[in-house]
């Protein structure tokens, strides 16, 4: 699939998606960004992505856990763009909480913004793909989705209980809408560590990381988004994939506790 002129919807994006969007940018896609709180970040974000030769961009103000607002976020780029040849989802939250602190509230929130929200964004995207014509030069393809899910999805740690419940339904989605919407749409899945750190890391949360990485060191948004830059532009034969981006993390190390 090239890139240049495609039309991309991207969730979220005040950090690693900011990122994706200035390197698709560069490759002259169309762009459309969502956004909660933070407008002023995705409209700086997408003015730097116009200098940096973006074809066209969008704004979208949309709770993308309501089916309605997902909806008309993809009608939104359809009626801009055209149409929709791939969906980042990237819009995510996450909490540490204590098994002893757990609330209903937690799994409500985590459930909200970590499925519910790429589901319907995917299911949407997913329909609009099916009734456009095929991507040139994508061997028959109608459009691509891929979403960011957890490699504690299949090694869970302690402390997350509700996020990674949620991470791990999104990895099921995957798998069943790959299969759901084979032949015509690719759908994929990105399962990143550490790849940036939150602003309030500790020294100390740090090194507990690096310590449990193999590759003792922490990703970069990049490290990510060179690879959702390959499953977009680099394969039209990767469907079903669940890919770790960890640095080893899964692998776990040989000094920690089992």
């Amino acid at each position: 699939m090239k890139l240049a002129g495609a039309s991309i919807l991207i969730t979220g994006g005040r950090r690693v998606g900011a990122s994706l969007a200035r390197l698709l940018a560069d490759r002259g896609a169309k762009l459309a960004m969502t956004f909660r709180t933070s407008r002023d970040t995705i409209e700086q974000t997408l003015d730097d992505c116009r200098a940096r030769g973006a074809a066209d961009t969008l704004a979208i103000a949309a709770d993308l856990a309501d089916p309605d607002q997902a909806e008309r976020a993809v009608r939104l780029v359809v009626e801009r763009f055209g149409r929709i040849d791939a969906l980042v989802n990237m819009a995510s939250i996450y909490e540490r909480t204590p098994f002893a602190d757990l609330t209903p509230e937690h799994y409500d929130r985590m459930i909200a913004a970590n499925l519910s929200a790429p589901y319907h964004s995917a299911v949407a995207a997913g329909k609009a793909m099916l009734a456009q014509e095929p991507i040139a030069d994508a061997s028959g393809l109608k459009g691509k989705i891929i979403c960011f899910g957890d490699w504690g999805t299949d090694r869970p740690r302690g402390g997350d209980l509700p996020y990674i419940v949620a991470k791990g339904g999104l990895t099921t989605m995957t798998l069943a809408m790959a299969k759901e919407l084979a032949p015509h749409v690719a759908v994929n899945l990105i399962q990143p560590g550490t790849i940036v750190p939150w602003p309030e890391m500790t020294n100390e949360q740090r090194q507990e990381i690096l310590r449990a990485t193999p590759l003792a060191r922490l990703g970069s948004a990049e490290d990510a988004n060179h690879l959702v830059l390959y499953l977009l532009e680099g394969t039209d034969f990767a469907t079903g994939g669940c890919y770790r981006i960890d640095g080893g993390r899964y692998l776990g190390t040989d000094d920690e506790p089992s």
